[in-house]
């Protein structure tokens, strides 16, 4: 069985088909939207960082773990000042440690970590939490480091000697004691 289906249309221009019509409107209605499409600012921030993330390994090494507490005030970030800050590394080899220090007016909370041996080669991570007053914040990825072996590299210069000038002259002269 062969089924066609033929639809005609008959009659003169629909108002969809003339131009100008139909006439666009658009209707603005004020005060129907509150919000704003930048959310609002958290009132604290916290961060944390390590400035040598592949430090070299010493039996006395120190590695300077950094951390930053702001408030947000008329939306610009300010140093929280005295705030406590908590830094607790956690060793490769699973053991932990708490390191304490107090901001400066500028947020900022610095911690000197000895190095261990368990961190050659092994990612050691630091978490750090502030305080002041009833608020907290805890830094929302840790600080990180990984110690590594470093040797002192040769270096070829060359070492200044003293050699000879010839006599250019027929008789050279050489002084007598």
């Amino acid at each position: 069985m062969l089924s066609m289906v033929l639809i005609v249309s008959c009659g003169s221009d629909t108002s969809q088909n003339a131009p100008g019509t139909p006439i666009a409107t658009i209707t603005i209605r004020f005060g129907q939207f509150s919000g704003s499409p930048t959310p609002d600012l958290n009132g604290f921030y916290c961060g944390g960082w390590a400035t040598n993330t592949t430090p070299p390994y010493s039996m006395n090494g120190i590695e300077y773990i950094y951390g930053k507490f702001t408030q947000t005030v008329q939306g610009n970030p300010v140093g929280v000042n005295n705030a406590a800050a908590v830094a607790t590394i956690l060793w490769p080899d699973g053991s932990t440690q708490v390191e304490n220090a107090t901001t400066g007016s500028d947020g900022i909370a610095v911690f000197a970590i000895p190095l261990r041996p368990s961190a050659i080669n092994h990612l050691v991570q630091i978490q750090i939490t502030f305080s002041s007053g009833s608020q907290t914040c805890t830094i929302p990825s840790a600080a990180f480091f990984t110690a590594v072996v470093a040797s002192p590299t040769a270096t070829t210069t060359s070492t200044p000697s003293v050699t000879p000038t010839p006599c250019h002259r027929k008789k050279c002269m050489t002084p007598t004691p």
